[in-house]
């Protein structure tokens, strides 16, 4: 009988990082570096809208139906703005059900771009689909004769 001798796995310290408020209440270290928008900066309520199209560098997203603004308090007992961006499968934009409704948390507008409130965490959001103002649907009148 032979006796298979398994070879042990090189000692490789892992650094992992908090990505996020839930990860960072977990107990996983926290760095204390986040993310944030500058004063008279865009928002990511300016950049993205009820009705866009998002995507995300991890290959989700769908039509936006909600933007909403939150607080956390950090470690470092200053108050952190981020939003979270609510949408929908494409195919269920104009009729969903609570069970379709996806979430993105955390967001913070850098820029032009939207990336996640912690810097461990390099995920981002894209809007490829503007919806058109209101204002800008030109009303074709019909002329009956």
């Amino acid at each position: 009988m032979r006796t298979l001798r398994r070879k042990q796995a090189a000692a490789t310290p892992h650094s992992y990082e908090a990505r996020s408020t839930y990860t960072a209440n977990l107990g996983v270290p926290d760095r204390r570096q986040y993310r944030r928008t500058l004063p008279g900066a865009p928002t990511v309520a300016d950049l993205v809208r009820p009705g866009d199209t998002v995507a995300t560098s991890y290959s989700t997203g769908g039509v936006v139906i909600e933007v909403k603004e939150y607080f956390c308090k950090a470690p470092t007992d200053e108050t952190l703005s981020h939003f979270t961006i609510v949408y929908v499968p494409p195919d269920r934009a104009r009729g969903y059900r609570d069970s379709d409704r996806h979430w993105i948390n955390e967001c913070v507008a850098v820029g032009d771009r939207i990336l996640m409130l912690f810097e461990a965490n390099s995920d981002e959001v894209f809007v490829v689909g503007r919806i058109r103002p209101a204002d800008a649907v030109r009303h074709r009148s019909i002329l009956i004769t």
